[in-house]
């Protein structure tokens, strides 16, 4: 029994749960948010919110891409001590450049879309979806961070003020009869930049421009792959949105957006990867090479993949029943969007892990190429299908890009494993006649 309580003790204090334990609080608040918004606003402007929501996530996608993702990774490979702080201070003036052009960037989006369609947003709207997106960065990069310099714990505490905050906040605008798209994004405002405030206030975040440039040198190559390839996985999915509510309007963006959040507690495991994975991949790189890494995420994979299988399959079973209660009624017409919403997750978990193999070895480029041929595939069936199908016609199309992104990473892996057998046996063959 010493024993058990020992490992469990160890267990409960290692990485690993904390960072399943952050993502159960942040996937746990992100689902109670889309239940309160979904009826606190009703789908229709829920819909218009999501639209709003998908640009900042858009910019998320990018910051994480050119910034989170290379941090994680190339700090995890740093030296602990000087050279990791170094870096790292580096990449907070990458940040604070980036968060200034998105907030910028999003906001004249905004300015163009209300041109366009002078209906579909609110007055007053700009402001409060500027001040949004720049503190949510802020805080996602905040949270990042921490995974890299190795204090997962404190991503935990953090992430407890921004993301449980927001839910109390929309609770109480609820309750009052004041919520509104607008008030919805001064809640994630307020709560996010309270957040990076508060966890700032603690950590020696400082920067110069010679730091700024070094870590951008480091992480350029990276960066780039990484982020072109983003923003087409973006595309994928997210624009498939955009494009389905212009076509079958905002309801269908919102049904779509609602069954998305079922998924929520899917993205504990998700996102964890994100945070934990990359970071475990390179000390296994450093350990014993490609292989060793390579090992260790096939085998991580394939029980992830398994367990996501059996998970949906059931779920499958009472996803109309599911969204009913939840929801309403109204959205147990969605149970096929949702599981498809579950094939669509199922299939981005193996993306993932060759993903992070693929950046662990720092050969991004099949990655850039896979998220082209997705995006291609996505985009080109979404029209159609939509016209056809409604809101499953969106996630139809998400699907049909999963499936190329999967297939070209997979030729590309092998292609990359091939040629490296033969630089092996020739090192191999040059230490026996050594």
């Amino acid at each position: 029994m010493d024993l058990r309580a020992t490992r469990l003790s160890r267990f409960t204090r290692g990485r690993s749960a904390q960072t399943i334990l952050d993502q159960l609080l942040v996937s746990a608040s992100n689902f109670l948010t889309g239940i309160i918004l979904v009826r606190g606003l009703g789908l229709v402007d829920f819909g218009k919110f999501t639209i709003g929501y998908v640009l900042l996530l858009l910019a998320n996608s990018i910051q994480l891409s050119f910034i989170s993702s290379p941090m994680i990774t190339l700090g995890s490979l740093c030296a602990p001590g000087d050279e990791r702080t170094r870096f790292v201070r580096g990449v907070f003036g990458i940040q604070i450049l980036f968060c200034a052009v998105a907030a910028a960037a999003t906001v004249a989006a905004v300015i163009l879309y209300m041109a366009v369609d002078r209906g579909g947003i609110p007055r007053g709207f700009v402001l409060p979806f500027a001040a949004s997106v720049a503190a949510f960065l802020m805080q996602d990069w905040l949270r990042r961070y921490y995974f890299t310099v190795g204090k997962a714990a404190a991503s935990v505490w953090n992430d407890a003020l921004s993301y449980v905050g927001q839910v109390i906040v929309l609770c109480f605008l609820w309750a009052a009869h004041l919520l509104t798209i607008n008030s919805a994004f001064w809640a994630i405002a307020a709560t996010s930049g309270l957040a990076f405030a508060v966890g700032a206030a603690f950590e020696p975040l400082g920067t110069d421009r010679e730091q700024a440039r070094e870590a951008w040198r480091r992480t350029r190559a990276l960066s780039v792959d990484l982020g072109i390839a983003n923003q087409l996985q973006w595309l994928v999915y997210q624009g498939a949105i955009l494009i389905g509510a212009g076509v079958a309007g905002p309801r269908a963006a919102g049904g779509v957006r609602a069954t998305q959040n079922v998924i929520g507690p899917v993205n504990v495991a998700f996102q964890a990867m994100e945070n934990i994975v990359p970071i475990r991949a390179a000390e296994e790189m450093r350990r014993g090479g490609i292989q060793k890494a390579a090992g260790f995420l096939f085998r991580f994979g394939t029980a992830g993949f398994i367990a996501l299988l059996l998970t949906f399959s059931a779920a499958s079973l009472v996803s109309g029943r599911f969204l009913a209660f939840f929801y309403g009624r109204e959205l147990r017409l969605y149970a096929a969007v949702l599981n498809l919403q579950m094939l669509y997750f199922l299939l981005a978990w193996p993306i993932r892990q060759l993903t992070f193999l693929l950046r662990t070895i720092e050969n991004t480029r099949p990655v850039l190429l896979a998220s082209v041929v997705a995006a291609l595939m996505s985009l080109s069936l979404v029209y159609p299908l939509v016209r056809a199908y409604g809101a499953l016609g969106i996630v139809m199309a998400a699907v049909g890009g999963q499936i190329g992104n999967l297939v070209y990473l997979i030729v590309a892996w092998t292609r990359v494993s091939s040629s490296a057998s033969p630089s092996r046996a020739m090192g191999s063959t040059a230490e026996m006649n050594s």
